[in-house]
């Protein structure tokens, strides 16, 4: 496989497994907001306002920000020979992996994104080692951007769920102006 092509395999893999969370937050937030509150009363009282606010329109907003933010990332990282970058957005891509699975392990049970996650980290895992083993991989420079994506994908999650909590707002009023 072409090194461009693994490259561009990280949006997409990005965009299935965010599908699943797309399409299963509400329902899921919805059915496990009590055990929620009662397991982890602190990170819930958080976590379930925030996810219950978004409608899936919104989330979905929020997800494709994201989803046009890693794009263009992948872009210049591809245009500009930038492989540190790319690496550090896959480290960025595959902790934020290893959270998710650590909520099902914490959780006990389904949580949204826990069916994408694995196949994702082996993606990861095998990009990873296939630009390794081309020597297309500083890693001592690709962990530095690797601790800077992370930093930018907790800025712009807090961002992006603005957006579409800004969406919500625009669409509430759109529907409500529509019924004239």
């Amino acid at each position: 496989m072409k090194t461009e092509s693994i490259l561009w395999l990280l949006p997409v893999v990005f965009m299935i497994h965010d599908f699943e969370e797309i399409v299963m937050m509400k329902p899921w937030a919805a059915r496990n907001a009590g055990g929620l509150q009662r397991r982890f009363p602190r990170l819930a009282s958080r976590l379930v306002p925030a996810i219950g606010r978004l409608s899936t329109g919104g989330f979905a907003v929020a997800v494709a920000e994201e989803f046009l933010l890693l794009s263009a990332l992948t872009l210049l990282a591809v245009d500009y020979n930038l492989l540190a970058l790319w690496t550090g957005l896959l480290l960025a891509f595959f902790v934020h992996l290893l959270v998710h699975v650590g909520q099902f392990l914490v959780f006990r049970r389904y949580v949204p994104v826990i069916f994408t996650s694995l196949p994702a980290a082996v993606y990861c895992v095998v990009a990873a080692r296939e630009l390794t083993a081309r020597g297309l991989v500083d890693w001592g420079t690709a962990v530095l951007w690797g601790i800077g994506c992370l930093a930018l994908v907790g800025l712009n999650l807090f961002l992006a769920l603005q957006l579409g909590a800004r969406f919500d707002s625009w669409a509430s009023r759109w529907q409500a102006s529509s019924g004239d």
